[in-house]
């Protein structure tokens, strides 16, 4: 099972969690797991695709939108626990950089930005704790997850650094074909679509009037920009079906699908907690 980081990253943590006994491989990159997906039928990724507290990874989002033979077969949530680590003889007081992901930085601004530190964006926050071990830069930390540190042989200078307790991520479980389902209880169905719409006032409202009227609960709702036409956008929906059955679902999307200019349906699948 593939994802987006180095060893240590919290996706690699979701995967361990959610999929015990399966080896997860890590790429550098959300393109390199993409194109490992869209080449290989077999072939299966965790991605996360939106923080509690900090929002959407939009370029996880983007590259599904765009890849036709993806689905979404299940929805996973993962708690969110940071730590500031570093080299053995460093200390809180000599500390003036720190490096992670910009996610795990925006969800830690609470305890850096009163610190005065310094930050570096890296592409992962497992990477950036590599990359302190390896490259021994004074007084530069990283914030990741305590495993990060276990793995890399850091010292864990301070922890719980998230903003929020109950932080955490949602991650989605994309492949070409229907993969192994994760362990866990089965909170629900939801189902998830992109559309464009005329650029024309009431258009989205009568898209929303479509699942209203049939009690659809909207769980989410974002809007991205639309390709090739500045300042238009393209909109993303999450919709919890509770206990009704697929076909009002599938009945309503259809008549979605009758008024939209662009539409995509990304999966209808299980949360698991």
């Amino acid at each position: 099972m593939y994802y987006q980081g180095e060893p240590g990253a919290f996706s690699e943590a979701a995967i361990r969690h959610y999929f015990p006994g399966q080896e997860p491989r890590g790429l550098e990159s959300f393109a390199a797991v993409f194109a490992r997906l869209s080449a290989d039928s077999h072939a299966y990724a965790l991605l996360p695709i939106e923080n509690a507290y900090r929002g959407t990874v939009t370029e996880v989002w983007d590259r599904l939108v765009e890849t036709d033979a993806l689905t979404i077969w299940a929805e996973a949530v993962e708690p969110v626990h940071l730590a500031l680590m570093a080299r053995p003889h460093e200390t809180l007081d000599s500390i003036q950089r720190v490096r992670s992901h910009p996610q795990a930085l925006m969800q830690s601004r609470g305890f850096w930005q009163p610190r005065g530190y310094q930050v570096d964006m890296a592409l992962d926050t497992a990477g950036s704790a590599r990359e302190v071990a390896e490259f021994g830069w004074p007084g530069v930390a990283a914030i990741a997850s305590p495993l990060a540190a276990e793995r890399y042989g850091l010292k864990i200078l301070a922890e719980p650094l998230e903003d929020y307790p109950d932080n955490r991520t949602r991650f989605w479980l994309v492949s070409q074909r229907k993969p192994l389902t994760p362990a866990g209880d089965v909170g629900g169905m939801k189902a998830t679509l992109a559309f464009d719409i005329p650029h024309q006032p009431g258009s989205l409202s009568r898209i929303l009037n479509v699942l209203a009227e049939r009690r659809l609960d909207l769980t989410k709702i974002e809007s991205r920009p639309r390709p090739g036409y500045p300042f238009e956008f393209r909109f993303w929906i999450d919709v919890a079906l509770g206990t009704q059955d697929s076909t009002v679902l599938f009945d309503a999307l259809n008549e979605v699908k009758s008024q939209v200019l662009f539409y995509r349906f990304l999966g209808l699948y299980p949360t698991i907690a």
